[in-house]
């Protein structure tokens, strides 16, 4: 964690720099005002701690204020950061092609592009994104997936979300939209597959009662994330038993119509506390076969194939904006929606239906999965 906490200010801090150069490159700016936008970018470096910090002492609306401020800005950076980093990278192609042909760069007017035309370029660009962005992370999409299987007599009608990450920014609002877009569809089933909470609990109890109103007659269940851990895992746990979930912690519930569901810890959890109940492995092979399995697992990670007919997880939010979604296919190849894993099994990957960190998304919307398992003779 702390190579993590640092390797982040490195790069941070690097991308607060770079982007100063390039306004001082496009813009005349006096060496005092340089110095008061140095202060207020060091400032924003260490917002994401100082949000962190005003959660724990109880100063809830600093946080939020703080939340808003620090994140959107980030997001603003990364894409600034992308566009001027592009406009430089264009630039030295131009030069290499006016050095390559011993052309002189100065005649080559019409492919030149000015500093000042790549910082304003670039910042309406970032602008445009993130106003994209902040409305694609409140469209919620309802992905409905259908699987046949001869071991359930009746239809089961499955809700997933994941990686709501209620805290600072995922708040009444974003919840009761949640809690309705769920209850429309009536399931009989509601999972969560980690990442409920991402602040600390003690802010965000009242918040309980939206999930806890969503009923779901053959029951609901959830599993640990990692963000469990980081908000505290205790308090988490009884955050989401106020939501009206069961726990499931290396454990099984058998719901009847064949039908059982395996829950296990997150890693970070496994971790960092003492080790709750069965293996994975030995929790699966401790289920009959002629049950069709659930096993709810946060990250996307395959360990026991073979032993289950569906998992279900999150994690990977699809990497919730670009360029993050290359780097979750890149470490999690399996990142999003359903794969066939075998001639038993299924994964699904849902995307998330919050946000963390910036509270914006592009090319990956948030999503609450609906799956249906069908009796494999039903409707032939």
């Amino acid at each position: 964690m702390k190579l993590f906490i640092l390797a982040f200010i490195l790069i941070y801090a690097s991308m607060h720099l770079y982007a100063l150069r390039a306004a001082s490159a496009a813009i005349a700016i006096a060496p005092g005002v340089k110095a008061a936008i140095a202060l207020v970018m060091l400032i924003l470096i260490f917002t994401p701690f100082n949000i962190r910090y005003a959660e724990s002492t109880g100063h809830e609306f600093v946080a939020i204020v703080a939340a808003y401020i620090g994140y959107y800005w980030m997001a603003l950076l990364l894409y600034l950061v992308l566009s001027l980093f592009t406009f430089d990278i264009y630039r030295l192609v131009v030069f290499l092609a006016a050095y390559v042909s011993r052309s002189d760069v100065e005649r080559m007017g019409p492919l030149k592009v000015s500093s000042a035309a790549s910082f304003y370029i670039s910042i309406i660009f970032s602008v445009c994104v993130c106003v994209y962005g902040y409305f694609e992370a409140r469209a919620i999409r309802v992905e409905k997936v259908a699987i046949r299987t001869n071991k359930v007599s009746v239809p089961v009608k499955i809700a997933q979300i994941s990686d709501v990450h209620i805290g600072t920014i995922i708040r009444d609002k974003r919840l009761k939209d949640i809690a309705a877009a769920i209850a429309r569809e009536n399931p009989d089933l509601l999972f969560v597959t980690g990442d409920l909470v991402d602040g600390q609990p003690d802010n965000i109890n009242n918040l309980a009662r939206y999930l806890d109103a969503v009923k779901a007659p053959s029951g609901k269940y959830a599993v640990t994330g990692n963000h469990e851990f980081y908000a505290g895992l205790n308090k988490s746990l009884e955050f989401i038993r106020q939501c009206g979930f069961r726990i499931l912690r290396n454990e099984a519930a058998d719901i009847g119509n064949s039908v059982v569901i395996a829950g296990v810890d997150d890693p970070e959890v496994s971790r960092n506390s003492r080790p709750h109940n069965k293996s994975e492995k030995e929790l699966l092979m401790g289920i009959p076969q002629d049950k069709y399995t659930i096993l709810l697992k946060h990250r996307p990670d395959v360990g026991e194939e073979g032993l289950f007919d569906l998992q279900l997880s999150g994690h990977t939010h699809k990497g919730q904006f670009f360029p993050f979604n290359i780097i979750t296919w890149m470490y999690h190849s399996k990142h999003s929606g359903l794969v066939k894993l075998n001639e038993r099994g299924f994964l699904y990957v849902n995307r998330g239906v919050g946000t963390w960190g910036p509270p914006i998304r592009v090319l990956s919307p948030p999503e609450i999965t609906i799956i249906e398992l069908i009796p494999e003779n039903m409707g032939k």
